[in-house]
């Protein structure tokens, strides 16, 4: 069977060279009426259907015997159990497929339990609206248990996310994001094959939208969501199905997944269920369009891509071959490494010397305007030096506890220190699971510092700092460490 028009214009170059019709929708590919769409959390009232069917679901998977495939906690350890992780893949770029497989294996099931074929996951849109969800916070719906609630959160009901998590900038700095392995997390440099192990391996540069919101966002929630089994928590699909959604919105947007046969042609074997029980192992290329799995986000015409977004990725490529096999001078690519890390009173310092000569020149670029939509960000960080802080294989003492903010060249930067201040860059959570098992890599991630070079670089001394702090008052956010730091320059 020929895939359709949209499946080829996001799994290659079409929309990376900006070639997309507009008068193509995204349904015209499909036979037949829509699927059922995935709305917003904030649309739905305490009682609409759609979360009287999840809560039925909740109820039905809970009181089946343990036995079964479909028990809530049999279903959940296809993610993992208290201790350790089963398939998921964190850390690397299986992480979008797979859970998009996973969400759809929980969704199909639903369907099939309940007898509600209409039935399609809402969204929590921490974004447009960060507090937690009424529906997932109150004990009771009409005078009966509420199997949405879960007592042992920790994250205040009435407190909105932080804004160094879901805000403005945040959300700029994801969709702006590009290519997909700046997106939606590196491969592991090393993999050299398509054997399942390279699946959970991680060992990659966790990108814009895993390590600040997904991260923290399953930290800040507590209960079960900071660890392996986390889809305990019913809430996890609605976390999950927005990191699906921004993803969809990603593509739409005029952005393309990897063309790399590593990725794409990945075969999740015997990870998932058919609503019949048997087991489903969809390719990584079977999991690009939401529509052909059962559902829509309704997005309707995708749009243009921005012009040089194919260089964008041909830097990263790269980028991943110098990591693989560090040391020979690669065109258009320059990297320089710390000597040393110390840690201060309050932060971890990784100094970098790097040349002054491409300090200068990413500072005399020029910005794009301000307001500038994220074509016009996208088009101008593609036409200058990108800088690209890789720091590897972080570790820390109480990851469930701390939020990571990263300084460049600041003073004496604390948790006191406001996200105002130039210096700040960003942010990034450690999802604690990732490090519980020894034949996982430690987590790793990229931190773009284009921006901050702009602002606060000078000459050859760029000075990284990440600053633990705590995600609740009266806990300690604890130390961090990294084996190593990078400053990467692409240039274009």
């Amino acid at each position: 069977m020929s895939r359709s028009r949209r499946e080829v214009l996001i799994s290659g170059g079409v929309i990376g060279a900006g070639l997309v019709g507009a008068d193509f929708s995204i349904l015209d590919a499909l036979a037949g009426p829509p699927p059922p769409k995935r709305v917003s959390l904030a649309t739905l009232s305490m009682t609409d259907p759609l979360l009287e069917t999840y809560r039925d679901a909740v109820k039905i998977m809970q009181a089946k015997p343990a036995s079964d495939k479909f028990n809530w906690t049999n279903l959940c350890y296809i993610h993992g159990n208290e201790t350790d992780y089963h398939f998921c893949p964190h850390g690397d770029w299986y992480f979008l497929p797979w859970h998009r497989a996973y969400v759809v294996t929980y969704e199909k099931a639903i369907r099939n339990l309940t007898g509600n074929n209409d039935f399609a996951f809402p969204y929590w849109d921490w974004f447009a609206n960060p507090k937690l969800p009424d529906q997932f916070t109150a004990p009771t719906v009409n005078g009966q248990a509420n199997p949405l609630y879960v007592a042992a959160r920790t994250w205040p009901a009435n407190t909105p996310m932080p804004s160094t998590i879901v805000g403005p900038s945040v959300q700029t700095a994801v969709m702006a994001a590009t290519p997909f392995e700046s997106f939606g997390t590196t491969r592991n440099p090393a993999q050299n094959s398509l054997d399942q192990s390279w699946v959970p391996e991680g060992g990659g540069f966790q990108g814009e939208l895993e390590k600040t919101p997904h991260n923290q966002i399953h930290n800040n929630i507590g209960g079960f969501m900071p660890y392996s089994n986390s889809p305990m928590d019913p809430i996890f699909f609605m976390h999950h199905a927005n990191i699906d959604r921004i993803w969809a919105v990603w593509n739409h947007n005029g952005n393309a997944n990897s063309s790399d046969p590593l990725w794409t042609g990945m075969t999740f074997e015997n990870n998932f269920l058919n609503p019949d029980g048997t087991s489903w192992s969809p390719k990584v290329s079977d999991l690009y369009v939401p529509e052909n799995l059962g559902y829509t986000y309704g997005l309707g015409i995708p749009l243009l891509a921005a012009k040089n977004l194919v260089l964008e990725e041909n830097k990263f490529i790269q980028l991943m071959k110098y990591l693989k096999n560090p040391g020979g001078p690669v065109e258009g690519l320059r990297v320089f490494e710390a000597a040393t890390a110390t840690i201060a009173a309050t932060h971890l310092v990784l100094p970098v010397r790097v040349e002054s000569s491409l300090v200068e020149s990413v500072r005399r670029a020029k910005r794009p305007p301000q307001g500038a939509n994220i074509h016009l960000l996208q088009e101008t960080r593609a036409a200058n030096t990108r800088v690209l802080a890789l720091i590897s294989n972080v570790s820390a003492t109480t990851p469930r506890n701390a939020e990571y903010r990263v300084f460049l060249n600041a003073k004496s930067p604390s948790p006191e220190t406001p996200v105002s201040d130039p210096h700040y860059v960003g942010s990034f959570a450690i999802f604690d699971h990732s490090m519980t098992r020894g034949r996982h890599k430690m987590p790793s991630f990229s931190i773009d510092l284009t921006d901050a070079v702009q602002r606060v670089g000078e000459g050859g001394d760029l000075n990284v700092q990440i600053v633990p702090v705590p995600i609740r008052k009266g806990e300690s956010a604890g130390t961090v460490t990294a084996e190593k730091v990078q400053i990467a320059f692409l240039t274009p």
